[in-house]
C-alpha cells in the first residue's frame, strides 16, 4: 500500500479514539517531521488528574509500527479492516521487530 494512504488511513483510525469520554478527552497529538502519531488521555477520577499515553504509533518506511495501544478495540483490527495489509503493520508492544 502507497505510504500516503496508509498514513491517511493510520490517522482517521487514530482520530476515532480522540474526544470526550465519561471523566475524560483523548487528544490526537502528532509530529510529523519524525512521523509519530500519539493519544494521551486526561481524565479526573475522584478528583485526581491521571494523564497516560494511550495509543502510540509511527510510520517507519513503507510500515506502520505500533508501539503502544491500550485500548480494547486495537487499532491493528482497524487498520487490516481498512485493508492496510497484515505485513504492513509491525506490533513493537507485542514483541515484533522493528526496522532501524
Amino acid at each position: 500500500m502507497d505510504t500516503g494512504v496508509m498514513k491517511q488511513i493510520l490517522l482517521e483510525e487514530m482520530q476515532k479514539y480522540a474526544g470526550k469520554g465519561l471523566n475524560d478527552y483523548a487528544y490526537l497529538t502528532s509530529n510529523e517531521s519524525d512521523q509519530i502519531y500519539t493519544v494521551v488521555d486526561i481524565a479526573t477520577i475522584r478528583d485526581k488528574r491521571i494523564v497516560s499515553t494511550v495509543l502510540v504509533a509511527r510510520i517507519v518506511g513503507q510500515q506502520i509500527v505500533i508501539e503502544v495501544d491500550h485500548h480494547d478495540k486495537q487499532l491493528v483490527d482497524a487498520l487490516l479492516a481498512r485493508d492496510v495489509p497484515e505485513g504492513q503493520i509491525i506490533l513493537a508492544y507485542r514483541g515484533d521487530a522493528v526496522p532501524a
